[in-house]
């Protein structure tokens, strides 16, 4: 019974070979779409969990200031006192690309992390050459991973080989270790030692009189024994929260493998996973098998129609309704049995555009791993059954004197299941082509929002570690660039617009506002060459340089000020404050303007050099840097980007959501259309009669067309009004990462619902025109 079964559904597949084909194509392309996501997404949650102690590693986190950033002393404290912690180790990596000088030749590495020899114990990192038993031998060494190793040394054995790291601090390579799998949050291709005061990458402090109040933060990761309780342990150390003073007041912990997805903490810097886009394209994965199905279940009824007499004939000698559920069944089974084949082998060949579209590395053979080869298995009987049972159900219920006798007509529920799978198509529709319209204005909006400085033309040379010996060769470059007729303007500073990594507590007089304030350290030319305006106070005067400073608008608003009369910054030696600027951007549009101050000081190490050129000297300008840094500075990396491009940059995760939502609604759409074209089939065929009697009876072609697409119109204004909450949500809580974002306007929903059925039209017509073109009396011949 089973071959009986499964040959007769390969033979009604073989007899209807368009309709296969349009079901088997349409199927395996979303089946393709569901298994690259799968992929993506097993890939996502599998972050961190390849360590061997993953369940007992979680990471200290500072929950009243919502910080991972804690003083390294806070680990010796927690290990003396609390015995639940088997170990525990230290972690920072630095913000920012470092200099790395390898004998003559400079590279930047984006990618350095300062550890302790802890850190190689609970971590699972996998030794290539050196002594695992103690990876640092002193605090001048290092350890580098293969990929690092190669591309500093070629082939020559790294260990032993010598690095200087931002111009001031010599390591030995002691280790070579594996390159840190893709799914693993903490990553480095370079580890210095923690123990060593150069590579505490940053600091803190409330009071800059009182040495005592530094702190130097690091990510403190603890391994706990197997049988210790995280819950219990967190409620006693709080309990006891005076042992961390004055380091901290109150402590959370953070599991390891909830650090990728689940850190909202600041001071991360640790890889990060998107969880929204992650179950936005779990429900597009979702999305795009039900429509896939509702393909399968409109394109059998549509085909359906042109076996009614052979259906009635069936019943007619005895078929019963088990008998016709058990043939439809095997047929859609073997339809998505033949679609999943056609989608792993169109995945196959489409690897590289998904890795494109999802900017991550997939490997296929993940597929066919234990347990997901059985849900892979489990997934072809379930979708053919849940493509099967509708139209089996529907169709088994028709008695054979309707069909045989041609009154044979869908109405009740068979009009009810149709329609709503219908809606359910054009719902989906608006709501992506919605979401990506709002997505893709929100990156035109934060692109050209007014920084509030002039990006044009406007250049960030990235400082390398400039060697004490090399100083003078740097201050003749720097003089040779304020020679050059292309370059307008010229300042160094200690820190960029996009890129504060200092903050300083403000310590004003007479003032319960005091707060930790982010400080740009700059030379006397930085408001020039940046075009920010002073709105209150007065400009720099001979004499004031290091002894000044200013605040932003919103920084003043927030002191509260009515003047600047003997008003101080008390911090960093003290600043005089002379003046306000007009706000401006000095984080991404993330985040809303904060308070700012900027310091008018020769005390920092610069970290860029901006060089605005002449509007019209831009490339010859370039030219210019260029060779005047290979002359003057030939062992130094040569680093830059316009500050148009930096700024542009920092919304790449927010443009590749917006490619790979707009991918996915396209194909969405595509596969609707599929389904509707089926539709229009089905209607088109099931009232080819009532055609030709019209058409008799003198009905116009239009007339003929507006009746056939007059449901399509139907369902597009119920389906548009089901998708406006649902998409209004959806990019009301997406927009809510921004400080600043678009406005979700009445027209653009209505310019959604517009192209909805404009795409439904378009794909109906063709078929309704079929049926409207054709000539009365092939439909009437036989009355």
């Amino acid at each position: 019974m089973f071959w009986y079964y499964l040959k007769s559904a390969f033979r009604n597949l073989w007899k209807n070979k368009k309709f296969s084909v349009i079901n088997i194509t349409g199927f395996a392309f979303g089946i393709s779409v569901c298994l690259a996501i799968a992929l993506f997404l097993m890939k996502e949650y599998s972050y961190d969990r390849h360590n061997k102690y993953a369940d007992q590693i979680v990471r200290l986190t500072d929950s009243k200031n919502n910080s991972s950033s804690i003083d390294y002393r806070v680990k010796e404290i927690l290990l003396s006192n609390y015995p639940e912690i088997k170990n525990a180790c230290l972690v920072q990596r630095r913000g920012s690309s470092i200099e790395v000088k390898c004998g003559e030749k400079g590279y930047y590495l984006n990618d350095i992390m300062s550890v302790d020899n802890q850190f190689f114990e609970i971590f699972s990192v996998d030794f290539v050459s050196g002594d695992s038993s103690l990876p640092f031998h002193n605090i001048n060494s290092a350890v580098i991973t293969e990929s690092t190793a190669e591309m500093l040394f070629g082939t020559e054995n790294p260990l032993g080989k010598e690095l200087l790291i931002d111009g001031e601090s010599f390591v030995t390579i002691a280790s070579v270790i594996e390159d840190f799998p893709d799914n693993s949050s903490v990553f480095a291709g370079l580890l210095v030692n923690a123990e060593n005061e150069d590579f505490k990458f940053s600091f803190s402090c409330a009071d800059g009189s009182d040495k005592s109040t530094y702190r130097w933060p690091f990510r403190i990761y603890l391994q706990l024994y197997k049988n210790a309780d995280p819950n219990q342990l967190l409620a006693r150390i709080n309990k006891h929260s005076g042992l961390l003073s004055p380091y901290a007041e109150e402590v959370d912990f953070l599991q390891l493998k909830d650090i990728y997805l689940h850190d909202n903490t600041t001071g991360s810097n640790s890889k990060r996973g998107n969880v929204g886009m992650l179950r936005l394209l779990a429900m597009i994965a979702i999305i795009v098998l039900t429509l896939a199905v509702i393909n399968y279940i409109n394109l059998t009824l549509a085909q359906q129609t042109k076996k009614n007499k052979n259906t009635g004939v069936r019943k007619t000698i005895g078929a019963n309704r088990k008998h016709f559920l058990l043939s439809f069944l095997f047929e859609s089974i073997s339809v998505t049995f033949l679609a999943f084949i056609l989608g792993i082998v169109l995945l196959a060949y489409l690897i590289p555009f998904y890795e494109s579209v999802f900017n991550s590395s997939l490997k296929l053979e993940t597929l066919f791993r234990f347990p997901y080869v059985l849900c892979f298995v489990g997934g072809i009987l379930l979708i053919g059954l849940v493509s099967g049972v509708g139209p089996a159900v529907v169709l088994s219920e028709i008695k054979p004197i309707q069909i045989l006798s041609g009154n044979f007509t869908a109405t009740g529920k068979r009009n009810i299941l149709r329609n709503s799978l219908t809606v359910f198509q054009f719902t989906s529709s608006i709501v992506l082509i919605f979401c990506v319209i709002i997505i893709q204005r929100q990156i035109q909006f934060v692109k050209h929002k007014d920084s509030g400085f002039n990006q044009e033309q406007l250049l960030k040379l990235d400082v390398p570690g400039i060697q004490e010996n090399d100083m003078s060769k740097a201050m003749v470059m720097l003089d040779e660039f304020r020679k050059s007729p292309f370059i307008k303007d010229i300042s160094v500073s200690g820190s960029v617009p996009g890129r504060v990594t200092m903050s300083m507590g403000s310590n004003v007089e007479n003032t319960d506002k005091n707060i930790s304030v982010p400080c740009l350290l700059v030379d006397t030319t930085f408001l020039r060459t940046f075009g920010i305006k002073i709105i209150k106070g007065r400009d720099l005067q001979p004499g004031d340089y290091g002894k000044v400073c200013m605040l932003n608008e919103t920084a003043y608003k927030h002191f509260e000020f009515d003047n600047l009369d003997n008003k101080r910054f008390n911090n960093y030696g003290g600043f005089d404050i002379i003046g306000v600027v007009s706000d401006f951007h000095f984080r991404s549009l993330h985040d809303k303007i904060g308070p700012a101050c900027i310091m008018f000081t020769p005390q920092f190490w610069p970290q860029a050099i901006n060089v605005r050129f002449d509007k019209n000297g831009i490339g010859q300008g370039m030219g210019f840097v260029r060779d005047k840094w290979q002359e003057i500075l030939p062992g130094y990396p040569l680093k830059y980007q316009f500050y148009d491009q930096w700024f542009d940059s920092m919304y790449r995760s927010e443009e590749r959501f917006a490619k790979t939502i707009g991918f996915f609604a396209i194909l969405a759409i595509v596969i609707s259309c599929i389904g509707i074209l089926g539709l229009a089939i089905y209607s088109s065929e099931r009232r080819i009669k009532e055609i030709g009697i019209r058409k008799v009876n003198g009905a116009k072609i239009s007339e003929i067309l507006a009746m056939l697409n007059r449901d399509s119109v139907k369902w597009v204004v119920i389906a548009f009004i089901i998708a406006i909450p649902i998409a209004y949500y959806a990019m009301h809580k997406w927009l809510e990462i921004f400080a600043y974002k678009t406005n979700l306007s009445w027209w653009i929903f209505a310019l959604a619902g517009l192209l909805a059925l404009g795409i439904a039209l378009l794909t109906v017509s063709w078929q309704s025109w079929r049926a409207a073109t054709r000539n009365p009396v092939e439909a009437l011949r036989y009355e």
